[in-house]
Protein backbone atom coordinates (compact mmCIF):
# COMPACT_ATOMS: atom_id res chain seq x y z
CA UNK A 1 0.00 0.00 0.00
CA UNK A 2 2.90 2.30 0.75
CA UNK A 3 4.67 1.45 -3.17
CA UNK A 4 1.19 2.12 -4.47
CA UNK A 5 0.50 5.51 -2.35
CA UNK A 6 4.79 6.57 -3.47
CA UNK A 7 4.36 5.47 -6.89
CA UNK A 8 0.90 7.83 -6.84
CA UNK A 9 2.59 10.64 -5.70
CA UNK A 10 5.93 10.48 -7.96
CA UNK A 11 3.36 10.58 -11.14
CA UNK A 12 1.14 13.65 -9.42
CA UNK A 13 4.58 15.23 -9.18
CA UNK A 14 5.71 14.47 -12.62
CA UNK A 15 2.57 15.61 -13.99
CA UNK A 16 2.54 19.18 -11.91
CA UNK A 17 6.51 19.17 -13.36
CA UNK A 18 5.57 18.51 -16.90
CA UNK A 19 2.42 20.70 -17.37
CA UNK A 20 4.09 24.06 -17.38
CA UNK A 21 6.43 22.54 -19.80
CA UNK A 22 3.83 21.21 -22.51
CA UNK A 23 1.81 24.55 -22.04
CA UNK A 24 4.57 26.51 -23.06
CA UNK A 25 5.20 23.86 -26.14
CA UNK A 26 1.57 24.65 -27.24
CA UNK A 27 2.13 28.92 -26.49
CA UNK A 28 4.55 28.20 -28.89
CA UNK A 29 3.53 26.28 -31.81
CA UNK A 30 0.64 28.57 -31.84
CA UNK A 31 2.64 31.35 -32.05
CA UNK A 32 4.93 30.12 -34.86
CA UNK A 33 2.03 29.08 -36.30
CA UNK A 34 -0.17 32.53 -36.30
CA UNK A 35 3.35 34.17 -37.32
CA UNK A 36 3.94 31.72 -40.36
CA UNK A 37 0.15 32.35 -41.09
CA UNK A 38 0.79 36.32 -41.14
CA UNK A 39 3.94 36.10 -43.10
CA UNK A 40 1.82 34.29 -45.97
CA UNK A 41 -0.92 37.11 -45.64
CA UNK A 42 1.81 39.83 -45.89
CA UNK A 43 3.91 38.03 -49.05
CA UNK A 44 0.13 38.11 -51.00
CA UNK A 45 -0.41 42.68 -49.92
CA UNK A 46 3.89 42.88 -51.20
CA UNK A 47 3.08 40.46 -54.23
CA UNK A 48 -0.14 43.15 -55.00
CA UNK A 49 1.59 46.37 -54.06
CA UNK A 50 4.75 45.37 -56.91
CA UNK A 51 2.22 44.67 -59.07
CA UNK A 52 1.16 48.12 -59.34
CA UNK A 53 5.15 49.38 -59.21
CA UNK A 54 6.01 47.31 -61.96
CA UNK A 55 2.85 49.42 -64.19
CA UNK A 56 0.59 45.94 -65.07
CA UNK A 57 -2.70 46.87 -65.50
CA UNK A 58 -4.75 48.37 -62.63
CA UNK A 59 -5.61 46.28 -59.76
CA UNK A 60 -9.43 45.75 -59.95
CA UNK A 61 -11.69 46.89 -56.57
CA UNK A 62 -12.01 43.14 -55.81
CA UNK A 63 -8.56 42.74 -55.47
CA UNK A 64 -7.95 45.26 -53.65
CA UNK A 65 -10.58 44.49 -51.14
CA UNK A 66 -9.11 41.25 -51.10
CA UNK A 67 -5.29 43.08 -50.23
CA UNK A 68 -6.74 44.95 -47.67
CA UNK A 69 -8.81 41.84 -46.06
CA UNK A 70 -5.10 40.33 -46.00
CA UNK A 71 -3.34 43.06 -44.78
CA UNK A 72 -5.80 43.43 -41.50
CA UNK A 73 -5.06 39.49 -41.01
CA UNK A 74 -1.51 40.21 -41.11
CA UNK A 75 -1.62 42.47 -38.38
CA UNK A 76 -4.45 40.72 -36.28
CA UNK A 77 -2.34 37.95 -36.85
CA UNK A 78 1.13 40.16 -35.67
CA UNK A 79 -0.15 42.91 -33.92
CA UNK A 80 3.91 43.58 -32.83
CA UNK A 81 6.00 43.60 -35.84
CA UNK A 82 7.53 46.65 -36.95
CA UNK A 83 7.97 45.36 -40.83
CA UNK A 84 4.34 44.68 -40.99
CA UNK A 85 3.66 48.12 -40.00
CA UNK A 86 6.33 49.08 -42.90
CA UNK A 87 3.88 47.38 -45.24
CA UNK A 88 0.62 49.59 -43.67
CA UNK A 89 2.03 52.63 -44.22
CA UNK A 90 3.20 51.30 -47.82
CA UNK A 91 -0.31 49.92 -48.77
CA UNK A 92 -2.04 53.18 -47.53
CA UNK A 93 0.30 55.76 -49.27
CA UNK A 94 -0.25 53.84 -52.14
CA UNK A 95 -3.84 54.58 -52.05
CA UNK A 96 -3.42 58.15 -51.43
CA UNK A 97 -1.70 58.36 -54.40
CA UNK A 98 -4.63 56.69 -56.47
CA UNK A 99 -6.85 59.07 -54.49
CA UNK A 100 -4.25 62.23 -55.89
CA UNK A 101 -4.99 60.92 -59.15
CA UNK A 102 -8.21 60.26 -59.59
CA UNK A 103 -8.18 57.07 -60.10
CA UNK A 104 -11.63 55.42 -60.69
CA UNK A 105 -10.77 52.41 -58.40
CA UNK A 106 -10.28 54.37 -55.96
CA UNK A 107 -13.18 56.54 -56.24
CA UNK A 108 -15.03 53.51 -56.34
CA UNK A 109 -13.74 51.46 -53.17
CA UNK A 110 -14.64 55.19 -51.07
CA UNK A 111 -11.95 54.70 -48.72
CA UNK A 112 -10.62 58.13 -47.22
CA UNK A 113 -8.07 59.43 -44.79
CA UNK A 114 -5.32 57.02 -46.54
CA UNK A 115 -2.51 59.11 -46.18
CA UNK A 116 -3.52 59.58 -42.20
CA UNK A 117 -3.32 56.42 -41.87
CA UNK A 118 -0.05 56.04 -43.61
CA UNK A 119 1.18 58.41 -41.16
CA UNK A 120 -0.19 56.57 -37.95
CA UNK A 121 1.17 52.92 -39.30
CA UNK A 122 4.49 54.73 -39.48
CA UNK A 123 4.27 56.05 -35.90
CA UNK A 124 3.25 52.33 -34.59
CA UNK A 125 6.32 51.29 -36.44
CA UNK A 126 8.83 53.24 -35.13
CA UNK A 127 7.50 52.83 -31.74
CA UNK A 128 9.28 49.56 -31.88
CA UNK A 129 12.18 50.28 -34.13
CA UNK A 130 13.26 53.71 -33.62
CA UNK A 131 16.54 53.10 -35.10
CA UNK A 132 14.75 52.08 -38.93
CA UNK A 133 16.09 54.81 -41.13
CA UNK A 134 13.65 53.46 -43.97
CA UNK A 135 10.88 54.30 -41.75
CA UNK A 136 11.87 57.16 -40.93
CA UNK A 137 11.99 58.39 -44.35
CA UNK A 138 8.58 56.59 -44.83
CA UNK A 139 7.45 59.12 -41.81
CA UNK A 140 9.11 61.92 -43.53
CA UNK A 141 7.30 61.31 -47.27
CA UNK A 142 4.08 61.20 -45.00
CA UNK A 143 4.22 64.33 -43.34
CA UNK A 144 4.97 65.90 -46.61
CA UNK A 145 1.80 64.05 -48.07
CA UNK A 146 -0.37 65.64 -46.05
CA UNK A 147 1.28 69.28 -45.54
CA UNK A 148 2.31 69.11 -41.59
CA UNK A 149 5.32 70.92 -41.56
CA UNK A 150 6.15 71.01 -37.85
CA UNK A 151 8.51 69.54 -35.19
CA UNK A 152 7.58 66.07 -35.93
CA UNK A 153 9.03 66.39 -39.37
CA UNK A 154 11.75 68.29 -38.64
CA UNK A 155 12.38 65.36 -35.98
CA UNK A 156 11.88 62.64 -38.92
CA UNK A 157 14.05 64.00 -41.26
CA UNK A 158 16.84 64.40 -39.31
CA UNK A 159 16.59 60.81 -38.05
CA UNK A 160 16.64 59.59 -41.42
CA UNK A 161 19.64 60.91 -42.39
CA UNK A 162 21.72 60.54 -39.63
CA UNK A 163 20.70 56.76 -38.61
CA UNK A 164 21.45 56.26 -43.12
CA UNK A 165 24.09 57.99 -43.82
CA UNK A 166 24.59 55.72 -46.84
CA UNK A 167 20.52 54.74 -47.79
CA UNK A 168 20.28 55.97 -50.89
CA UNK A 169 16.79 56.24 -51.17
CA UNK A 170 16.67 57.61 -47.59
CA UNK A 171 19.42 60.97 -47.97
CA UNK A 172 17.77 61.19 -52.30
CA UNK A 173 13.96 61.36 -51.24
CA UNK A 174 14.97 63.86 -48.19
CA UNK A 175 16.97 66.00 -50.27
CA UNK A 176 14.36 66.37 -52.96
CA UNK A 177 11.40 66.46 -50.77
CA UNK A 178 13.46 69.19 -48.85
CA UNK A 179 13.95 70.88 -51.45
CA UNK A 180 10.32 70.96 -52.89
CA UNK A 181 8.77 72.38 -49.79
CA UNK A 182 11.74 74.72 -48.67
CA UNK A 183 9.98 78.08 -47.73
CA UNK A 184 7.54 76.02 -45.52
CA UNK A 185 10.83 74.13 -43.47
CA UNK A 186 11.71 74.87 -39.94
CA UNK A 187 15.30 75.71 -39.83
CA UNK A 188 16.52 73.15 -38.61
CA UNK A 189 14.65 71.20 -41.24
CA UNK A 190 16.39 73.19 -43.51
CA UNK A 191 19.94 72.09 -42.16
CA UNK A 192 19.24 68.07 -42.42
CA UNK A 193 18.16 69.14 -46.15
CA UNK A 194 21.57 70.52 -46.81
CA UNK A 195 23.00 67.18 -44.84
CA UNK A 196 20.87 65.02 -47.05
CA UNK A 197 21.69 67.38 -50.63
CA UNK A 198 25.48 66.62 -49.90
CA UNK A 199 25.41 63.12 -49.04
CA UNK A 200 23.27 62.20 -51.96
CA UNK A 201 26.32 64.50 -54.09
CA UNK A 202 28.58 62.25 -52.77
CA UNK A 203 27.07 58.54 -53.37
CA UNK A 204 26.63 59.95 -56.86
CA UNK A 205 29.94 60.66 -56.91
CA UNK A 206 30.78 57.41 -55.92
CA UNK A 207 28.20 55.28 -57.88
CA UNK A 208 28.13 56.35 -61.55
CA UNK A 209 24.61 54.86 -62.22
CA UNK A 210 23.30 57.47 -59.30
CA UNK A 211 24.66 60.54 -60.46
CA UNK A 212 21.78 61.57 -62.97
CA UNK A 213 19.27 61.42 -60.10
CA UNK A 214 22.23 63.38 -57.86
CA UNK A 215 22.12 66.01 -60.50
CA UNK A 216 18.09 66.31 -60.52
CA UNK A 217 18.14 68.58 -57.53
CA UNK A 218 20.62 71.15 -59.30
CA UNK A 219 17.22 72.13 -61.16
CA UNK A 220 14.93 72.24 -58.18
CA UNK A 221 12.86 75.33 -57.78
CA UNK A 222 14.42 76.31 -54.40
CA UNK A 223 18.41 74.86 -55.09
CA UNK A 224 18.86 78.96 -55.17
CA UNK A 225 17.59 79.21 -51.47
CA UNK A 226 18.95 76.69 -50.43
CA UNK A 227 22.51 77.72 -51.69
CA UNK A 228 22.53 80.48 -50.08
CA UNK A 229 22.13 78.93 -46.48
CA UNK A 230 24.64 76.56 -47.36
CA UNK A 231 27.17 79.46 -48.48
CA UNK A 232 26.22 81.01 -45.43
CA UNK A 233 27.52 77.75 -42.94
CA UNK A 234 30.74 77.58 -42.19
CA UNK A 235 31.57 73.88 -43.16
CA UNK A 236 32.32 73.40 -46.83
CA UNK A 237 31.24 70.47 -49.23
CA UNK A 238 31.06 69.38 -52.46
CA UNK A 239 28.35 71.01 -53.69
CA UNK A 240 29.55 74.47 -52.97
CA UNK A 241 30.74 75.24 -56.65
CA UNK A 242 27.64 74.26 -58.30
CA UNK A 243 26.30 77.09 -55.84
CA UNK A 244 28.25 80.40 -56.62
Amino acid sequence: MTVVSHLGKTSALRTVLYLPAILALIILANTALRWSLADVYATQVSHHLDGEKKNTPEKNVKQWRQARQHLERTLELRPIYARYFELAESFYQRLDSLEFHRNPVIQELAWHNNALEALNYARRGLRLTPSWPNLWNRLVISKFLLKQFDSELTGAMGRAVNLGPWAWSVQYDVAMLGLSGWPNLEDAARLHVLQAMEQTWIMGEIKPSKRNAAKRMLSQAYFSQACEKQLKGTAKGQLDSYCH
